[in-house]
């Protein structure tokens, strides 16, 4: 799904997504390279060597030049978008150290949730030990009355 088709489907793709896929892309459009190879009609380079044997699936000059300048135009597209993904990548324009001080504040945060989650875990625990004593007792005062 194209960021075009995400956006009118209310769904946004994240850039490392949108950057897969141009990627992607990018080898379709490498795939085209050789098709221009299989196309190409023998040119003679030099006067001293003759062209002997043309191919046979060549296209006329006129068609191959103008599918050449939508396939190179197509590369440059594809290549200016992915500058483009990867500019907007966060930390693409951030100094190491800044980098560094990002990372470190990110493993405080993990390890302050980590330590809540264990504290809830532990909470959640003993809850459930109370309410499994209280059923126990309800249980054993209902056979008795």
């Amino acid at each position: 799904m194209d960021e075009a088709n995400a956006k009118a489907a209310g769904v946004e793709i994240d850039r490392v997504t949108q950057l897969q896929d141009s990627i992607d892309e990018c080898k379709m459009l490498f795939k085209s390279l050789h098709y221009l190879h299989k196309r190409a009609g023998m040119v003679q380079v030099s006067s001293d060597i003759p062209v002997t044997q043309q191919n046979s699936n060549a296209e006329n000059a006129d068609d191959f030049s103008l599918r050449t300048r939508e396939i190179a135009t197509d590369i440059c597209r594809q290549a200016k978008k992915i500058d483009a993904l990867i500019e907007a990548l966060p930390g693409a324009s951030i100094s190491d150290s800044e980098l560094e001080t990002e990372f470190q504040r990110l493993n405080e945060e993990n390890k302050q949730a980590t330590l809540e989650l264990q504290q809830a875990k532990e909470q959640a625990c003993n809850l459930s030990d109370k309410l499994s004593a209280m059923l126990k007792t309800i249980a054993d005062n209902a056979g008795k009355a």
